[in-house]
C-alpha cells in the first residue's frame, strides 16, 4: 500500500520506520480499525529496539492521518495551530468555516487525555460547535471516572482498533472540509508607517 499523506510527515525516524511497514501492506484498502491494528501490529513487531515513545506517537498519528485520507478526506491540517485558540496544536485539524472538527491521537489514555481536553475546550471557546475527538490505543476503563468528571470538551473517546472508528471515520468522511483561508488580526484600518524624512 502507498501513502497518501507522506508529504506531511515531519519525523525523519518515524516516517522512516511508518514508510517501511506501510510498504508491508499488500490490499489496497482496509477499513481504518482493522488498517490501524495491522500497522501498530506491525510497528511493534519490526520496529526498532529501543524506539523512544514520541516515535511511537508520531507513527500512531500517521496512521490515524492516513486513514482519514484513504477515506477521501482531502483538506487535513497536521500539527495545526488555529488563530485565536492559544496553546494549542492539534494533530489533525478538519477546518470547515462553522463546524471544524480536531483529533487528538494518544498511544496511552491515562492521563494523556487531559491535554486532549484543554486543547479541545480552548476550540470550542472560539468554535462553539466544534467537535473534538480523542483517538487512543487503549480502553478507556481505568479513566473513565476521570473523563466523565472533566468537562465536555472533547465529544468522542475513541479506541482505534474498535469497529467504532471506523464508523467515526466514515462519518466524518460524509463532510466536505475546506482549505483554511488565512485570516489577519486587524479586520479594519488603515496602515500608518512612520518614518523619517530628512
Amino acid at each position: 500500500m502507498k501513502s497518501q499523506i507522506v508529504h506531511c510527515l515531519t519525523d525523519t525516524r518515524a516516517k522512516a520506520i511508518y514508510i517501511d511497514q506501510i510498504g508491508r501492506i499488500k490490499e489496497k484498502y482496509l477499513v481504518p480499525h482493522v488498517f490501524v491494528y495491522r500497522m501498530m501490529e506491525l510497528y511493534h513487531k519490526n520496529a526498532p529496539p529501543k524506539t523512544d515513545r514520541s516515535v511511537h506517537g508520531r507513527y500512531f498519528e500517521y496512521v490515524v492521518g492516513e486513514t482519514l485520507a484513504m477515506n477521501g478526506i482531502k483538506h487535513m491540517y497536521y500539527q495545526a495551530t488555529v488563530a485565536y485558540v492559544s496553546l494549542a496544536v492539534f494533530d489533525w485539524f478538519l477546518y470547515h468555516r462553522t463546524t471544524p472538527v480536531s483529533i487528538s491521537c494518544k498511544t496511552k489514555a491515562r492521563d494523556q487525555w487531559k491535554q486532549a481536553a484543554l486543547e479541545g475546550f480552548a476550540l470550542k471557546q472560539v468554535y462553539t460547535q466544534a467537535t473534538n475527538y480523542l483517538i487512543t490505543m487503549e480502553a478507556l476503563s481505568n479513566t473513565n471516572k476521570k473523563i466523565e468528571q472533566a468537562p465536555r470538551s472533547i465529544d468522542w473517546f475513541i479506541v482505534a482498533t474498535d469497529q467504532n472508528f471506523t464508523h467515526v471515520i466514515q462519518e466524518i468522511s460524509k463532510r466536505d472540509y475546506i482549505e483554511a483561508r488565512p485570516i489577519s488580526p486587524i479586520s479594519k484600518g488603515t496602515l500608518v508607517s512612520a518614518y523619517n524624512q530628512e
